[in-house]
């Protein structure tokens, strides 16, 4: 009798553990979570809210960069060899590796608050980003794709700046910083000094 009442008891408590696991493991209701929006907002988004341009771009799936300051005239062009190793094929002296690891980064991870719809009636020219934009960053993807991101002006806030991104239908406002880390790097080659 003593067994049966022990049995019990750790059925019972088998019971509720199982359901716990079962609570814990749900997936979030999606509908709760706030979506983002397409449309320019004149608020300012709370902070964490920066999203990323390539959601599904890491550092290992790029084979090449190529950085253009289009209005210095400058250009930085990283590249793997065989060993998965950065090179800079047009520069010479040492390449600092890690530098061109923060450069592959800050692409994979490039943030972005907003988004403007592109409508037939957008002005390019209104963002920089026409007759043609300031800077140019390119990617090449080991299984052949790429990217291309077309910079133009700062927002009248001065926190972005607007870009196209391929050939998406809408103007993202980049994070400054994330940018002006990118065009000083073109112009400030990440070469290691040997003595």
């Amino acid at each position: 009798m003593n067994n049966r009442r022990n049995l019990s008891l750790l059925l019972g408590l088998f019971i509720v553990l199982a359901m716990l696991v079962i609570l814990t493991n749900q997936e979030p209701e999606t509908a709760d979570m706030p979506q983002p929006t397409a449309a320019e907002t004149a608020e300012p988004l709370p902070e964490g809210s920066l999203l990323r341009v390539f959601t599904d771009l890491t550092v290992l799936d790029i084979q090449a960069i190529r950085l253009e300051d289009l209005t210095a005239g400058q250009e930085l062009t990283l590249a793997r060899d065989t060993n998965g190793r950065w090179t800079a094929p047009d520069l010479e002296g040492e390449l600092d590796t890690e530098a061109a690891s923060n450069i592959a980064r800050t692409l994979v991870l490039l943030p972005y608050a907003r988004s403007i719809n592109i409508v037939p009636d957008t002005r390019f020219e209104d963002y920089g980003l026409a007759p043609r934009p300031q800077l140019l960053f390119q990617i090449l993807k080991m299984d052949g794709a790429s990217h291309a991101i077309a910079v133009g002006n700062l927002s009248e806030a001065g926190h972005s700046y607007y870009s196209v991104v391929d050939e998406r239908d809408e103007i993202y406002q980049l994070e400054r910083g994330a940018v002006d880390f990118l065009k000083n790097l073109i112009s400030a080659r990440p070469i290691r000094l040997t003595n």
